[in-house]
């Protein structure tokens, strides 16, 4: 009996051994799992990140929570904040960062090849909340500075120097030698963006919830092709809905969508709205003079071959394509009020660069099912004259603009077909020199046969007649702005064009009613088209057509449309009158 009861003791005594051994070596492997953890983001991280800014960054972990039977690690917060007296110093600053992440949680880490050495494996990382707030260092303004180098190049230098891959080769510990991890994401954050211009203003983004989504994050020396990844990851994609941008303090550009993958460079966005944003003060003045409101939206855009690093240093925006679908511009010009007497903002092509204050650089611009409505509200009407140019199908080459550059080279071509008040179609071709350092381009085109009587909604509100008969055959146009003054001809071919006064917009016995004004006009409509009208051009198949001389000068009351418009008017009207 009393051997049974030494043989009970000494196994009892064993398996407490046993279980002393075993808790030890549990919580050996534990406190080494947690050991590489705590050491992985307040040293290796924290060391690295200051690294490779030159310590103008500073990485800060919060109090780290450990939950290993689950293989998970909760972050209270981590923040990434700059030192602005070392950035300031700098010769070339960086970018102002302030972000703050909350609730980070890395799951499904691999303990066993934590604890051996193998280095930190995990199935995601995401942080439930954060902040993050950019503002890029003011970029240098260089006069002397040579045309945007062509995207179609790629990046700048070399593959190292690209977006978010990091320049210098980071180094893992020992402890930890590789780092894996499958789907990272961050799915509520606020952002706000700013771009300091080259000269005076600034462009801001606000976005109330941004998603950023990273895949396969590999850092491995193994793995060499993932040092050349951005972030080493093998996706970086942000996408953001309903949010407002201001290029500059007088426009807010509206977006429902966006989607940017850093890692193929591509941008998407879509239901765009831009519309100018106006003072009390500007919409009391804008109610007392002249003024022209452009409206645009567009269904949906794409950008392949972006320059992020470029865009986000805040020197320009650089792209290889840009696709518009379903572009549609809104211009209404009210000539109801007196001018202005304070100068607008320009409304040429150089002048749109100008106010832009950002360097572009475009190789290729698609527009595919665009529209550009022109409006015109004549004195004393009350609806306005309508031009349409429906289905638009654009292509524009050279899109290239420097801050602070001068030149009549380098120009931009545009090429464009529409169908001109859905009745006939227009082919157009630009070429612009859009660092010119003043009002230049030349235009040609031509427009196809359709009924005279189409450009009625136009010419019945503006004008105290309609258009009663007519077939337009063909008109071509070809002329040169210089500084400015529209020169050049317009040979329209039409025939049996004719006019009717109408009552709208007549005064005197010819505005009048029932029967001797009717009658009034009927006389006045005869009188016009046998003394005042050709009513064929050219006046017999044996005669050379007519051609009207084009001469303009652009003011800075005008939208481009309405002073292209105005332009080929007056050659027309040359031809049309006897």
């Amino acid at each position: 009996m009393a051997t049974k009861i030494v043989v009970a003791r000494r196994s009892v005594m064993g398996l407490a051994i046993v279980g002393v051994l075993t808790a030890g070596g549990v919580y050996g492997v534990l406190w080494r799992a947690s050991s590489i953890i705590n050491r992985l983001l307040r040293d290796w991280a924290v060391r690295t990140v200051a690294q490779q800014s030159d310590s103008v960054y500073r990485f800060d972990p919060g109090r780290v929570h450990l939950n290993w039977p689950r293989g998970r690690v909760v972050v209270d917060s981590m923040s990434l904040v700059t030192n602005r007296g070392i950035n300031g110093h700098r010769r070339r600053p960086r970018a102002d960062l302030n972000i703050t992440l909350y609730g980070c949680t890395i799951n499904g880490v691999r303990l066993g090849t934590l604890v051996f050495g193998a280095g930190l494996v995990a199935k995601s990382f995401g942080c439930r909340a954060g902040s993050a707030s950019v503002e890029a260092a003011r970029p240098v303004h260089d006069r002397t500075a040579a045309a945007p180098r062509s995207a179609r190049a790629g990046p700048a230098g070399s593959a190292g120097e690209a977006f978010l891959v990091l320049k210098q080769s980071v180094r893992l510990p020992s402890y930890a030698p590789r780092i894996k991890i499958a789907q990272i994401t961050f799915p509520d954050l606020s952002f706000g963006l700013r771009l300091p211009h080259m000269r005076r203003g600034e462009t801001r983004l606000e976005l109330g919830r941004l998603q950023w989504r990273m895949a396969d994050l590999v850092i491995d020396p193994a793995d060499t092709a993932a040092a050349t990844r951005p972030l080493f990851s093998r996706t970086v994609e942000l996408v953001a809905d309903n949010f407002v941008g201001h290029p500059d303090s007088a426009t807010a550009v509206r977006v429902g969508f966006l989607r940017a993958s850093l890692t193929d460079s591509t941008l998407e966005l879509r239901d765009i709205g831009f519309a100018p944003t106006v003072t009390d003060a500007q919409f009391a003045r804008s109610r007392r003079y002249r003024r022209d409101l452009i409206k645009i939206t567009v269904g949906r855009t794409t950008a392949q071959g972006v320059d992020f690093g470029v865009f986000s240093s805040g020197e320009g925006v650089r792209a290889r394509r840009l696709e518009v679908d379903s572009f549609r511009a809104e211009i209404t010009s009210d000539k109801r009020r007196p001018g202005n007497p304070v100068q607008g903002r320009h409304r040429t092509p150089q002048g749109w660069m100008a106010d832009l204050d950002e360097t572009l650089s475009l190789d290729s611009v698609v527009v595919r099912d665009g529209e550009v409505v022109y409006r015109e509200h004549s004195t004393d009407r009350g609806q306005p004259g309508v031009i349409t140019f429906a289905r638009i199908q654009a292509t524009a080459a050279n899109v290239q603009h420097v801050v602070g550059r001068q030149t009549h080279g380098d120009a931009m071509v545009f090429a464009a077909t529409s169908q001109l008040q859905n009745a006939g179609r227009l082919d157009v071709r630009f070429r612009v020199p859009l660092d010119a350092p003043r009002f230049d381009m030349t235009f040609r085109g031509t427009l196809g046969p359709m009924p005279a009587t189409a450009f009625n909604p136009f010419i019945e509100e503006v004008y105290a007649l309609s258009i009663a008969n007519g077939r337009v055959t063909g008109i071509g146009f070809d002329a040169a702005v210089r500084g400015g003054v529209a020169r050049g001809t317009i040979t329209p071919r039409y025939n049996d064009f004719s006019i009717a006064v109408t009552r709208r917009g007549s005064g005197g016995i010819l505005g009048g009613g029932g029967i001797v004004g009717g009658a009034a006009r009927g006389i006045a409509s005869f009188a016009a088209n046998q003394m005042s009208v050709r009513a064929n051009n050219p006046d017999n198949s044996a005669t050379t057509p007519r051609a009207g001389t084009i001469q303009h000068i652009f003011t800075p009351n005008e939208a481009l449309p309405g002073f292209l418009w105005a332009t080929l008017r007056d050659g027309l009207l040359q031809v049309i009158r006897k």
